[in-house]
């Protein structure tokens, strides 16, 4: 049996996703490759668990609203019953949150403007890569990302120390949820409480 747990419901992580159509598998690879993303984020990618939360295995949950063109999918996070049982656990619960869905607004804007490094092809096949292939170009998918803040403000360069220890892995991660969202997605806004972030596909202009 699953064990119980508890859903912190605030915040939260809310992702809207207009297309044309979109397949189970294209759906799926969505939902798998942006928990990769968030878990990486927060340290709790299998075997580097941060030792502060290793025993507690926070997941991170999904609801969404789906209509005939788009999904809105909001991601939160349930923890284990019994460790909320102690003083204070929720804020400090509510605190990881904030910051994991921070810094994934923040690594997504760095890596799709260039002011992170794109990470290094595996040499072995990853069960995160795009059916098997090694890690493409968005340029070799024919289109061009657009991305800007709706709503807030991101500040890259007060995160600069933090982005630029990202790991290889981490970059990856994020890499493979952007890619995920090229065939399916027209467009797709990323936003919690703080800011909003909007991705646009552009198709590549073949006369220049």
């Amino acid at each position: 049996m699953r064990r119980k747990v508890e859903i912190i419901y605030k915040p939260s992580l809310a992702v809207h996703i207009d297309y044309d159509h979109i397949t189970v598998g294209e759906l799926g690879n969505i939902l798998i490759r942006l928990q990769a993303a968030l878990r990486s984020m927060a340290g709790l990618s299998p075997g580097k668990y941060d030792e502060r939360y290793s025993y507690a295995q926070p997941r991170f949950i999904t609801s969404s609203v789906s209509t005939k063109k788009s999904i809105d999918i909001v991601v939160l996070l349930a923890i284990l019953a019994i460790v909320l049982q102690t003083p204070g656990a929720i804020n400090e619960w509510r605190g990881f949150s904030t910051e994991v869905f921070r810094r994934f607004k923040i690594a997504v804007l760095a890596l799709s403007r260039g002011d992170i490094g794109f990470p290094e092809p595996l040499e072995k096949p990853d069960i995160l890569e795009y059916e098997g292939r090694k890690i493409p170009t968005f340029e070799s998918s024919g289109k061009l990302l657009g991305l800007e803040v709706t709503r807030g403000k991101i500040d890259i360069e007060l995160h600069r120390p933090w982005l630029e220890e990202l790991s290889n892995t981490q970059r990856r991660r994020l890499w493979n949820f952007l890619w995920s969202l090229t065939g399916p997605a027209r467009r797709v806004d990323i936003n919690d409480e703080e800011s909003e972030i909007s991705i646009e596909w552009l198709e590549e202009d073949k006369g220049r």
